[in-house]
């Protein structure tokens, strides 16, 4: 019994460090499309507040396009595999320690104040699509990124 519980033990901190490498994960791409979205803007500002007019201005804003798009993708891609991969071992330990607790009987009932209940009652544990969300508000951003700098490419396309 007492290996099974250090064993619950080791499931239980090992999907804790997946959960907070999923968020770190998180973490980084928001932090990395910030930058993505900070370094174009300062492209459209250069563009629009020139002190000195650039020459090539269509070609620089489709180029913009074409860069945030390429680096905005890559990102969102990269952190949808790894955070997918952190899930995959999140919930094999949840599944794990599932197993451990029913074997440690912690799903049967007992006898509490008069009344049948049990120690645990969600056998769900890791097994959510919490991620799934994460991963949505990722590509989300990027995506805007995206339509934004293509809004821009083709309104100077059509001021120029």
């Amino acid at each position: 019994m007492s290996d099974l519980a250090e064993n619950k033990r080791e499931m239980f901190d090992g999907m804790r460090a997946y959960h907070q490498s999923e968020i770190s994960h998180a973490h980084h791409a928001i932090t990395m499309l910030l930058a993505i979205s900070a370094a174009a803007g300062a492209v459209v500002l250069a563009i629009l507040f020139p002190q000195v007019t650039p020459k090539h201005v269509q070609e620089i804003a489709w180029g913009l396009w074409v860069v945030v798009s390429v680096f905005a993708v890559t990102v969102a891609w990269t952190a949808h595999i790894k955070i997918s991969s952190d899930h995959q071992i999140y919930a094999r330990f949840g599944a794990e320690y599932v197993k451990t607790c029913e074997l440690l009987g912690f799903y049967d009932p007992v006898e509490w104040s008069a009344q049948k209940t049990s120690i645990k009652t969600d056998k769900k544990i890791g097994q959510g699509k919490g991620y799934r969300k994460t991963q949505a508000i990722i590509w989300s951003f990027a995506a805007m990124l995206i339509a934004l700098t293509l809004l821009f490419a083709l309104l100077i396309d059509h001021l120029v």
